[in-house]
Formats: C-alpha cells, sequence, structure tokens
C-alpha cells in the first residue's frame, strides 16, 4: 500500500491512501480532490500501479502542469519514496509502504514472484498504440507544450480504450498497452479490439500538435495469444500485470510496422480469431527481433 501526504497552502493537511489507482483533480469523486485548489484541472493527474510495486505519475494534460522533484512531468513518471509532488500551490509527498520496497529490492521479477493463487492464463487481444515522431517533436516543441498534449493524450485514449471495454496495462513512455480477456467468442473480443484501434486513429487525427499545428500520428499492433495475469505476489488489490510470449509479440510487431509505414497492423493470430476479418493487405512473413519463427502480419 502507499498513500499521499497532501498539503495545501489554503486548507487542512490530509493523507490518502492509494491501491491501484489515485486520481487528482479537482472533481469531486477524485481520489485527492483538490477542489480548494483554482490552479488543478478538473482531471489533473493519476497514479498507477502497474506491476505491483511501482507506482507511476502521468499528467493528463493539465493547464498548469505537474511537478515531481521539481521537475515538469512529460512522459509517465515512476515515484520514489518520499517524492514530492507540486500542483499549484498544493505538495503532496508520496510514501510507499517498506514490505514493498522490500520486494523491490529483493529483485522481484515477474515470473519469479508468482503464485498460483495470484496467477492466471487467458486468451487475450492484445494492443499497443505508440506515438509517431515523438523524439522529432520534442526537439522543437516547448515542455510545456509537449506535458500538455502528451498528457490529453494519455487520458482521451485510456478513456477511449476503457469505454470500449479494455484494460490499460501500463503506460511505456509514448505508448500504451492494453487487452481484452477473451469472451465467449475470440471473434468478439478481437473484433472489439480492431474498433477500437481505428478509434485511436482517428482520435489522434483529431489532436494537433501545439504551434505546428501538425495532427498526431500514431500506430497500432494488434496480436491475439495467450498470457499470464498476475499481480507479481502482491495481494489482489495490486493492479494485475501481463507477461508472456504474446506481449512480446505485440511490442515487435509495433517495432516493424514503423519501417513498413502502416498505420495499423495485425498478427495472423489475430486475424485467424476473427469470423470475418475486413479487407486486408497481407504484409508476408516478418522476423521479429527475439523470436525465431517468423509472423506473418497484414494490414488494413
Amino acid at each position: 500500500m502507499a498513500k499521499l501526504q497532501v498539503r495545501p497552502s489554503i486548507a487542512e493537511p490530509f493523507d490518502v491512501e492509494i491501491a491501484n489507482t489515485a486520481t487528482i483533480g479537482r472533481l469531486r469523486d477524485s481520489t485527492v480532490c483538490l477542489s480548494f485548489s483554482p490552479l488543478a484541472s478538473r482531471q489533473h493527474a493519476i497514479i498507477r500501479c502497474h506491476n505491483g510495486y511501482e507506482y507511476q505519475l502521468i499528467d493528463l494534460g493539465s493547464r498548469n502542469g505537474t511537478l515531481v522533484d521539481g521537475q515538469r512531468v512529460i512522459m509517465p513518471v515512476t515515484l520514489s519514496n518520499g517524492a514530492l509532488i507540486r500542483i499549484g500551490d498544493t505538495e503532496m509527498i508520496f510514501q510507499q509502504e517498506e514490505e514493498m520496497l522490500d520486494d523491490q529490492s529483493l529483485e522481484v521479477t515477474m515470473a519469479g514472484s508468482m503464485t498460483a493463487s495470484h496467477t492466471s492464463s487467458q486468451d487475450v487481444a492484445l494492443l499497443v498504440c505508440d506515438i509517431r515522431g515523438f523524439s522529432t517533436m520534442a526537439e522543437i516543441i516547448s515542455p510545456g507544450d509537449l506535458a500538455q498534449v502528451l498528457g490529453l493524450w494519455f487520458r482521451e485514449s485510456g478513456n477511449l480504450i476503457q469505454k470500449n471495454g479494455g484494460t490499460i496495462d501500463k503506460f511505456i513512455g509514448d505508448a500504451v498497452l492494453a487487452y481484452w480477456p477473451r469472451r465467449e467468442e475470440a471473434v468478439c473480443t478481437c473484433q472489439t479490439a480492431l474498433e477500437t484501434g481505428r478509434k485511436l486513429l482517428e482520435l489522434a487525427k483529431s489532436m494537433q500538435w501545439p504551434t505546428i499545428s501538425e495532427p498526431i500520428k500514431i500506430a497500432v499492433a494488434l496480436h491475439f495469444g495467450r498470457v499470464t495475469c498476475s499481480n507479481i505476489g502482491m495481494i489482489a488489490q495490486r493492479d494485475a500485470t501481463i507477461i508472456g510470449d504474446a506481449v512480446n509479440t505485440v511490442f515487435r510487431l509495433e517495432g516493424v510496422m514503423k519501417r513498413m509505414g502502416q498505420e495499423l497492423v495485425m498478427s495472423a493470430d489475430f486475424t485467424s480469431a476473427m469470423a470475418e476479418a475486413p479487407e486486408l493487405t497481407d504484409l508476408g512473413e516478418q522476423v521479429l527481433k527475439g523470436k525465431q519463427q517468423p509472423v506473418r502480419i497484414y494490414a488494413l
């Protein structure tokens, strides 16, 4: 368990415990409600436990930004014990239970810490969404503008994925990993993931980079396979994390599609799980990094 010690400048201090996720903002239903602060946005930031013991803070495109230990948050930031978070004139100190830190110091790994009672294997549709050209944009856009547009993208894409029944496993840099557990028929699961991928492309095109007025460009990779879902040996209130070859495959797919100039690609495992796949372009078999067997890839 972790908690935030909230120290407002114009209100009484209070503590908030964090389990899986904590939202921060002026909305009344926020985990950390900053309704007293005019410098906080309605949906300002979010803290997620993404692998059982590491907590990440993500700014959600707030107007005035979020600082962690004096640095403005642009990409997701992993919080250390005692980290100082500042939103406007409100300070928050992040504290983590010693047992969780002990687990981290012992190098608890996803594979090594799983127990039968805390894991399950299941077939899922996987989606990785990555922003194209982010490094280039980071060189020509101010940190404040970059943080705001990236945070807005995280917020809107995350809301879209969850609205369509997906689970966000983690944010990695400017990428998002999400999944849909198989329902009675895999075709329904994959169809939902594909439609979500299409909607993410539409969402990106509706958003623009500041100052240069160019639409955000993203790449979406889809795969279907079996994963192991674990809470990394922690009690069930921790966020589950998925691992397995299928997770590695979907990230490798996203990696090779960039040189192919494609916006959305899917593996043969994904298309074969669909009763009626849309009209596709066969990109042939591709050797993915770290895999011996080539994978056939399709694009819309």
